[in-house]
């Protein structure tokens, strides 16, 4: 007879393979493995999605027939059924996993990483998933570490925290944080010297691996210690907030708006979900898409700072789609029109002179989507439309409308954007898709008290439902500012429900509150990333603020705990904007112009590089930039952007005083209006 499953444990710490409740090891062929850790972690998967991970380079079908091979050998390998195999995959829950036992307790596995000693070289998807979830397993075992460590300088019993600190550094000596956890427990045991050579230790280990040097916090602290001016008391213990906070494990209050989509969605049209800032729009459309398994779905975002930059939004939704679809056998002359805004695909066009040569520009980005939905249907979501430049807005409504009233499309759209927030252009587009009944209007409203309350439950907040009516009042139902008062609660470790000192000052004023927990070099990392705006990196990052690679990783981590960050974005765009608030104007004026050199040596659009050194008060090195943008604008018949750049060209060099500039300038204007006059006609 087949083992059991009920006492069956996956080990993916370290070399992966499955224990038999006798203590049989079965050894793991490496894509078993990152099938079974991937839904050990990820949890219940679509089979399509598990095919294209584990086999990306072969056709579907071949994909999936290979799949049901894989699944049939794990269960003769283990002579138990160990996978729930339908139409998705789920482990089954009797099955134990090392890994999650790190996650849900933290407690370290020997210092062994995800799947070690495997190689996925051939697989990117599955390196970059790996890469991912071993930060979040480091994250767990730190905190593990820091807060039994914290326990035991609370309780006197500095040798075992010291001990405990010692193991945390050997399991990762690179960790600047276990470094000075080290560092203080041995100096609470009163062994200065110990402290001293653990410090020296990590230099010198940093400067081998990556050659830097440690954080200058790090060289105050053993300067203290060596001094003896450490005041001796038991590390603070940060509050951590949970990670269900950042995104609430179930929908909630949500049921006559989802009625409302699904509606809209039988009727094959578009659907359109407006509502205020932190109302929940981007979380009901996602849910909404994953509920809809047999489509593709292409998830683009408008982002702050696109407006500003003819093309911004559909420049980097293109370069998303074609890396979703690398193998897409597109037309030369779809390829050449393309390189017009994505310069990597080769040659571009001469300019455009005629409303014609837009056309085909146009038409080049249509017959991308219409290429991608011949594989299967396609759901296009465009996220924060409100975010996006109105070059990008008009080949989209272009290409939608090729698509409209086709009865056959495999094309379906569904759009948010903030309640009021639409620019002119954008706005009247939305009233004539109104009017031709190929969109539906979805209004997301606040939530209610008793969905507040369920919200409150979902998250498991410590005295969360003797306060929910209080919560729900003060944030009138607006999602993301019960997620920041729920936030405010556990970083000041109360269920005291905490208005904000103005009544009318809402999210911004509980997110100031936790910027101001954040350390300097935290607090400045934010910053320069709320100057960068949009599409911003930690290496952007960290030449904005010309510090090292290390200080913005470290500021970073801090950045995430807090919840300020989620990867490379901001947890959401309110974080961002009341970052922006915050920031002294003289510190926002020095970041602006460090980024303006940074994206200029990094080949940024010139417009963007502009726009800082506006931003930054020096319209005399902004001039430049402003006539390339103008330039650029205008070889893609964007007339009124290409007059709007040369007319702040004119003013900044009329204000620098260099007249002969802004007279230059003004023929450019005059050769402008020449060119519309001859494209319009």
């Amino acid at each position: 007879m087949p083992d059991s499953q009920t006492s069956w444990r996956l080990e993916v710490m370290g070399p992966p393979r499955l224990v038999s409740p006798a203590g049989r090891a079965v050894s793991l062929e490496r894509k078993t493995a990152a099938l079974l850790a991937y839904l050990a972690l990820e949890g219940t998967m679509p089979r399509g999605q598990i095919a294209d991970l584990l086999w990306p380079e072969t056709p579907t079908s071949s994909a999936r027939n290979n799949l049901v091979h894989l699944l049939r050998r794990l269960r003769e390998a283990s002579g138990a059924d160990l996978v729930d195999a339908g139409e998705s995959l789920t482990l089954r829950p009797e099955l134990a996993v090392d890994a999650l036992e790190v996650l849900t307790t933290g407690k370290p596995e020997a210092g062994r990483d995800l799947l070690d000693g495997t190689d996925f070289d051939d697989l990117p998807d599955v390196s970059e998933w790996i890469l991912a979830q071993s930060e979040r397993l480091a994250a767990a075992k730190a905190g593990w570490y820091r807060e039994n460590i914290a326990r035991m300088l609370q309780e006197g019993d500095a040798t075992e925290a010291a001990a405990l600190a010692e193991r945390w550094t050997e399991l990762d000596p690179m960790s600047e944080e276990a470094c000075q956890v080290l560092m203080r427990a041995c100096y609470e045991q009163g062994d200065r010297p110990a402290a001293l050579r653990a410090y020296h230790r990590y230099k010198q280990g940093l400067r081998h691996e990556i050659g830097a040097d440690p954080s200058p916090e790090t060289q105050r602290l053993a300067r203290e210690i060596d001094q003896g001016t450490v005041k001796r008391s038991a590390p603070s213990q940060p509050a951590r907030i949970p990670l269900s906070v950042l995104r609430p494990p179930t929908l909630v209050g949500r049921e006559d708006v989802w009625a409302q989509m699904e509606e809209a969605w039988e009727q094959r049209l578009g659907i359109m979900i407006e509502g205020d800032p932190g109302s929940g729009k981007s979380r009901l459309a996602q849910d909404f898409l994953r509920s809809r398994q047999d489509h593709q779905i292409l998830f683009f975002q408008g982002r702050p700072g696109d407006a500003g930059i003819p093309y911004a939004t559909h420049t980097r939704n293109y370069r998303q789609t074609l890396a979703a679809n690398p193998d897409l056998d597109l037309p030369q002359w779809v390829v050449r029109e393309l390189a017009r805004m994505l310069p990597e695909l080769g040659e571009a066009p001469p300019p455009m002179t005629t409303e014609a040569d837009k056309r085909r520009f146009y038409e080049a980005k249509y017959e991308v989507v219409r290429l991608v939905a011949e594989r299967g249907p396609v759901i296009i979501c465009t996220d924060d439309v409100q975010f996006m430049d109105e070059s990008s807005i008009e080949a989209g409504a272009y290409v939608g409308s090729r698509f409209w009233g086709d009865t056959n499309t495999m094309l379906r759209c569904l759009y948010c954007h903030r309640t009021g927030a639409l620019p002119p252009y954008s706005a009247a587009l939305l009233d004539s898709m109104y009017a031709a009944g190929v969109v539906v209007p979805i209004h997301l409203p606040p939530l209610g008290p008793s969905a507040v309350t369920r919200l409150l439950a979902d998250l498991d907040v410590p005295g969360g439902a003797p306060v929910a009516d209080q919560v729900a009042r003060m944030t009138r139902g607006n999602v993301q500012f019960v997620l920041e008062t729920v936030k405010n609660m556990y970083e000041r470790g109360s269920s005291e429900v905490k208005p904000p000192v103005e009544a009318d000052s809402g999210i911004a004023s509980l997110i100031e509150e936790r910027l101001a927990r954040l350390s300097p070099n935290a607090l400045q990392a934010a910053r320069a990333a709320a100057v960068l705006r949009r599409d911003f990196t930690l290496e952007l990052v960290t030449q904005t603020l010309g510090t090292s690679l290390l200080d913005t990783v470290t500021a970073w981590e801090e950045l995430e705990e807090a919840q300020i960050v989620s990867g490379e974005a901001f947890s959401h765009d309110l974080v961002l904007e009341t970052v922006l608030v915050q920031t002294p104007p003289t510190v926002r004026r020095v970041l602006h112009r460090s980024a303006a050199r940074v994206l200029a040596a990094a080949g940024g659009h010139p417009a963007r590089v502009a726009a800082h050194w506006e931003d930054g008060d020096d319209l005399r090195q902004a001039a430049p930039w402003l006539v390339k943008a103008g330039e650029a604008a205008s070889n893609n018949l964007r007339f009124s952007e290409a007059r709007e750049f040369y007319s702040r060209a004119e003013f900044a060099l009329t204000h620098a005083g260099d007249l002969s500039g802004a007279a230059g300038v003004r023929q450019s204007l005059e050769v402008l209006a020449d060119r519309a006059a001859k494209a319009a006609s």
